[in-house]
Formats: C-alpha cells, sequence, structure tokens
C-alpha cells in the first residue's frame, strides 16, 4: 500500500498493478494542479527529501518500492518569480565571468578554463532555463518576459559555436575578443530586453 500526500492531505491513489512509476505519480498529480495552477516543487520519499528528484532516474523508479509520498506545491506564480530570479543570477554570473576570462586568455593566466567552463556553462542553462519559463508562461498564460526569449536562442547557440571554434583553434585573442566584445554586450542586451524589472 502506497500512501500519498499532497501539501499535507492524504490523496487516493491506487498503484492498480504495483507498476506505476514515481514519474506516473507526478504527472497524474499535476495534471490535476494545472486548473488550479500550482506546480509540485518538492518531494519527500519515506521522509526524506529528494532535491534532485526531476532528475530521469528518480522518476522511473517504481512507487511500489516505498511506502510514504510526501508532495508540495507553489503557485504557478511563485514558481515563475525564482524562475526569474533564477534566469536573471545566471546571466549576471555569466557576465561577470566575461572579463575575468578575458582578462587572463590576454595575460595566459591559468584559470581562464575554468572561467570559460564556467561561461559556457551559463550559457546553456540560460537558455534552458528561459525556454522552460517561456513554455510554462504559455500553458499558464502568464506575461512573465517582454520579449520572447526564444529570439535570443539562436544568436547563443551561434556565438557557443563561434565560441568553441576559436577556442578548438587555440585563438585565445580572438576567444577573448569574442568574449569581451561579442558576448558581453548580447548579454546586456538580454538583460535590458527581456524582463519586466531587474532582481
Amino acid at each position: 500500500m502506497v500512501d500519498v500526500y499532497l501539501d499535507g492531505s492524504r490523496l487516493e491513489f491506487e498503484d492498480a498493478g504495483n507498476d506505476s512509476t514515481i514519474g506516473d505519480l507526478i504527472s497524474a498529480v499535476e495534471r490535476d494542479l494545472t486548473c488550479h495552477r500550482r506546480f509540485v516543487m518538492e518531494l519527500w520519499v519515506d521522509g526524506h527529501r529528494l532535491p534532485e528528484w526531476r532528475e530521469g532516474v528518480v522518476l522511473s523508479k517504481p512507487l511500489s518500492g516505498h511506502s510514504d509520498y510526501k508532495l508540495n506545491t507553489a503557485s504557478m506564480e511563485e514558481v515563475a518569480l525564482e524562475g526569474l530570479d533564477l534566469l536573471q543570477e545566471y546571466i549576471r554570473l555569466t557576465k561577470d565571468n566575461v572579463p575575468l576570462c578575458a582578462g587572463a586568455l590576454r595575460s595566459g593566466g591559468a584559470n581562464a578554463d575554468a572561467a570559460f567552463a564556467s561561461i559556457f556553462e551559463g550559457l546553456v542553462e540560460i537558455v534552458r532555463t528561459a525556454d522552460a519559463l517561456a513554455r510554462s508562461g504559455e500553458k499558464y498564460n502568464m506575461d512573465l518576459f517582454t520579449e520572447n526569449p526564444a529570439v535570443f536562442f539562436g544568436p547563443i547557440l551561434k556565438s557557443l559555436e563561434d565560441i568553441k571554434d576559436a577556442k578548438d583553434a587555440g585563438d585565445t585573442v580572438l576567444l577573448a575578443d569574442l568574449l569581451e566584445y561579442e558576448l558581453l554586450p548580447f548579454l546586456d542586451e538580454m538583460e535590458e530586453k527581456l524582463f519586466h524589472f531587474n532582481a
């Protein structure tokens, strides 16, 4: 028998064939939550909070392996605000890393690789987070951005390709120039044009 609680209230949930997964449970609950504009934010299994529960490995696990599931929700507005704050933070951190990396590249500094990796990862997270927020905004009819973030995705991917090519070619001067004179102004433009307000 599996006990499922949503925001402290016990749900009627039957795992008839003992073959349902955690992902099946989450999907069923979130379908019902859509009209209430709520979203599952936390998952507790047998008294333990799972921080990375949206990963495929967790979602594919069978429900029958545990006895107690607690799901905590938040409103879509709360989720969206957290997501927007996170996106702005990704942009800010990536912008902060650009001059550090460009300076290290020009001086032959050893920490250039670490700064470059942070920039690359930051750009990937910016696209991923903005895309997820845009999709949620459409689904729940929320006006999250002043401009559709998708218009920035193509230029970001092109920038990533150019940066990667310069790095693969070992051209540190070109790489520093691309980061400082193309990527940085582009990130400034994103920050200026996307958000209704700056956190």
